[in-house]
């Protein structure tokens, strides 16, 4: 039975979709929303915030800051999860009423970054409420795992080359065009690193969880337990990784 597995990033117009098939890149599209992505049973990894709590710092995001010593501004706070239900409820529109929903249940607002998250992670909470199996994972922590240290800002054009041949080296080929490619190039090489991180776990390979020890849970997620996850490679595995960027 083939190994299928998709990530997930999201972009301007909707998903960015990356799908393996045993290993290797079967599918690039982007999809206006998640219905029907993970209807095959597939593992989704997305970059995403899941599983919300009524608390200022997630301990994942906390964790995944002190990997990414130097660039800790990419990982973003979630939103509390009163603003996700508030939201899902119809009585939260804006970012002034998320925010002051937020200042109710932690004791301060939410950036504009956050809460233009908020319609998407409903979605991924959605389908993981329905029981699919989803992992989070944060792309800038996955890329640094490979190499053992963090990577060029995504957006720079040292920062696309290198993640392009990364995962070229991890066998992630993806094609020149595919059915909305006008999305950002970081977009899709998050996707495709999240996917990469979805096979591993299909594998059955060793993870990096973000806390190690996760000791916070959502409640509304029947208490799965809050963590990022990432993907282990061994000292000689990152080697010729890194020696594959130039590194």
């Amino acid at each position: 039975m083939a190994r299928v597995v998709r990530g997930l990033d999201g972009c301007a117009d909707g998903w960015v979709v990356v799908t393996l098939v045993n290993g290797k890149v079967s599918d690039v599209e982007v999809v206006a929303t998640l219905d029907g992505v993970a209807d095959d049973g597939a593992i989704l990894g997305v970059d995403m915030p899941i599983g919300l709590l009524d608390t200022p710092v997630r301990d994942a995001d906390a964790a995944a800051r002190t990997r990414l010593r130097g660039q800790a501004s990419s990982v973003f706070n979630a939103p509390p999860r009163s603003v996700l239900d508030g939201y899902l409820a119809g009585e939260i529109l804006d970012h002034e009423t998320a925010s002051a929903r937020s200042r109710t249940a932690i004791g301060k607002g939410i950036s504009q970054q956050s809460w233009a998250l908020v319609p998407k992670i409903a979605e991924v909470d959605a389908v993981v409420r329905h029981g699919r199996e989803v992992l989070e994972v944060h792309p800038e922590v996955a890329f640094a795992e490979v190499i053992g240290d963090v990577l060029p800002r995504k957006r720079s054009w040292a920062g696309v080359a290198m993640r392009s041949r990364l995962l070229v080296h991890l066998g992630i080929e993806l094609p020149s065009r595919f059915p909305g490619d006008r999305c950002p190039p970081d977009d899709v090489l998050d996707a495709a690193i999240c996917a990469w991180v979805a096979d591993g776990v299909a594998q059955g390979l060793p993870a990096l969880i973000y806390p190690e020890r996760p000791s916070q849970s959502d409640p509304t997620h029947r208490d799965r337990p809050i963590a990022i996850v990432a993907r282990s490679l061994s000292t000689e595995a990152r080697e010729r990784a890194l020696a594959a960027v130039g590194g």
